[in-house]
């Protein structure tokens, strides 16, 4: 008799499963969006908003009127909002009509994109349990779910920030010529979705030296980070030479830089310690009809830093106490009592008061697990390769002392903190698994692989 072969369990693919669960993540993350932005934001633009000069440039790009913004004296040139944002919107507003309610719902999609994206950069960069944490926290993170349908551009520019992370990521860990091109042009594409993300690459030639250098000679490293120069040029400089030839003056991506900062900085964001730390509009729109009444775009937001500049030079006592309330504010945000939302919530329509604010509790429940996930992406052979994510968040706190520590601010960096929660909430699981278990984890010396030969 022959003997038997043992019956072996067949191997059983997980890429079924992720793409189950990362479909679920995804259509949880849209209901939660979408059935936020029509009960907050309604489905009507807020005339003078932000949203309404989204709207405006998309609907003159659809109809081909070109990136144009309608004024007393006609459509005009402008450089007001980052091109990509409402290029995508304008191709929907083609193929369904002038449809706000369209681009509120754009918004949610690409808000939704948000925890696949977090998920994959962060499972590039922890492993899958990270990946999956990560995914699911930014799935239902109120500030994530309650936003998208009135931070157009905040929302589309963190998703291609986060696309841009995941790319560089990929090509640090598997260092290629293609692959460096392909991050240049990732962030690119994010500079020109946010303008904040046109100094973001200094952050990432710093970080990737030193990977780099364990895999690559010195010639290498350094024609894989002109790759990424080059890339980030070849998007760019086309929409800068626009601008130079549109507006006569050079813009390297929009002219909003000097509306923000002065209605981050006037005497109503400084002088009320209540309202310390957000934005203020009435003096921007005061000096437009006043001193900055007859001049063109670029004239006016050079006029309007420069106004800005002065004020906050004049007033160096209140510097301190500014940064603190900018911080605090970007910190630990809140939905409620924000000038920057007072028109969101004064257009809702539902029988939400926001009473109960959510993002405090949130952030109460997240910020220990992100902090402990700091400590733990600090730790470790590949601590240099983890910290990428730290960095970038304390690159928008310079951001959020400048400028403002508003929702859109942290809006920006909110999957980042996503992120490091997940990490350290997945610590402390397996740490309780051990302990249940009976076991107990013994620290090597020998250092992890670099993430170059991963």
């Amino acid at each position: 008799m022959q003997r038997a072969e043992p019956l072996r369990r067949p191997i059983r693919s997980t890429s079924g499963r992720d793409g189950a669960s990362w479909l679920a993540m995804f259509a949880i993350a849209l209901v939660l969006r979408a059935g936020c932005a029509w009960l907050l934001a309604g489905t009507r633009v807020t005339p003078g908003s932000d949203a309404a000069v989204f709207d405006g440039v998309s609907w003159n790009l659809a109809r081909g009127a070109g990136f144009t913004l309608e004024s007393a004296a006609g459509a005009h040139p402008t450089a007001s909002v980052p091109p990509v944002g409402p290029w995508l919107t304008s191709l929907l507003y083609r193929a369904v009509g002038h449809r706000y309610v369209a681009a509120v719902l754009l918004q949610c999609v690409i808000g939704s994109l948000m925890p696949l994206l977090i998920a994959a950069f962060g499972r590039s960069l922890f492993g899958d349990p990270v990946g999956r944490w990560s995914g699911w926290i930014a799935t239902v993170d109120p500030l994530l779910v309650l936003f998208p349908g009135a931070w157009f551009t905040e929302t589309t520019g963190c998703a291609a920030l986060l696309l841009a992370l995941f790319i560089s990521a990929q090509w640090v860990r598997t260092p290629r010529n293609g692959r460096a091109l392909g991050a240049g042009l990732a962030w690119g594409v994010a500079a020109l979705t946010a303008p904040t993300a046109l100094v973001l690459p200094a952050i990432v030639i710093v970080w990737a030296w030193r990977p780099l250098g364990l895999t690559l000679g010195g010639s290498a490293r350094v024609r894989q980070l002109g790759l990424l120069l080059l890339g980030i040029a070849l998007v760019v400089s086309p929409w800068t030479l626009r601008n130079a030839t549109a507006l006569r003056a050079f813009v390297p991506v929009t002219t909003g830089y000097g509306r923000a900062l002065m209605e981050a900085n006037n005497p109503a964001t400084w002088g009320d310690p209540a309202a310390r730390g957000g934005t203020d509009r009435a003096s921007y729109q005061a000096a437009l009809t006043g001193a900055f009444q007859g001049l063109d775009e670029a004239t006016t937001d050079a006029r309007a830093r420069a106004s800005a500049w002065a004020f906050i030079r004049g007033r160096p006592h209140d510097w301190p106490a500014i940064a603190a309330a900018k911080l605090a504010r970007f910190a630990w945000p809140r939905a409620t009592g924000e000038d920057d939302v007072a028109s969101l919530r004064a257009g809702s329509r539902s029988v939400v008061t926001m009473r109960l604010d959510p993002l405090p509790a949130w952030s109460l429940v997240m910020l220990p697990f992100a902090l402990w996930g700091v400590g733990r992406s600090l730790r470790g052979g590949r601590r240099w390769f983890q910290a990428l994510p730290l960095c970038f968040i304390l690159a928008f706190m310079p951001v959020a002392v400048v400028f403002s520590g508003s929702i859109g601010t942290r809006l920006s960096v909110e999957p980042l903190v996503a992120l490091l929660a997940a990490l350290g909430l997945e610590n402390v699981r397996r740490r309780l698994v051990t302990r249940r278990r009976g076991f107990t984890v013994v620290q090597g010396r020998r250092a992890e692989p670099p993430p170059g030969g991963a």
